[in-house]
């Protein structure tokens, strides 16, 4: 075989290479972390002070996963019916079709969310809250198993 047919070979190999990459990362899925990131961009500030307040208030959440139960429980700091409310956002950062919000809803200091349905992997907990008029923000990292 002459030198001529070994370079169509390995030119005609790599463009081939080159094809399937292309067609690989054409099919891959890319999520946004959020589809309205500007709007939350400009109510950062909001925000950081809904953190600010957490840490300084006292109002901090107890967020963990429970095996037995396979639930995740978290844990109010007061026991206030009524003066608690806000939104809990259950986020997978590899797959935004999973995400799902449920509302602030504690019975004697705690709430119980079922992990059944949840995919196994990791999740992040961002509870927007209010306890009175002071508004809280935490977010948690957790591990389903």
């Amino acid at each position: 075989m002459s030198w001529g047919y070994r370079i169509f070979i390995l030119y005609t190999g790599f463009v081939a290479g080159m094809l399937f990459l292309v067609y690989k990362c054409v099919k891959e899925d890319v999520d946004l972390v959020a589809t309205d990131y500007y709007e939350k961009e400009l109510k950062f500030q909001d925000q950081i002070d809904r953190m600010n307040n957490n840490e300084n208030s006292g109002f901090r959440l107890q967020i963990s996963f429970n095996a037995e139960t396979n639930s995740i429980d978290i844990e109010y700091p007061a026991n206030e019916p009524g003066k608690i409310k806000g939104e809990i956002v259950m986020f997978r950062p590899d797959n935004s079709k999973l995400d799902f919000k449920i509302p602030v809803q504690p019975m004697n200091g705690k709430q119980v969310i079922s992990a059944a349905t949840m995919a196994k992997g990791y999740w992040r907990i961002q509870t927007t809250w209010e306890h009175g008029d002071t508004p809280l923000y935490q977010e948690e990292r957790i591990y389903v198993q």
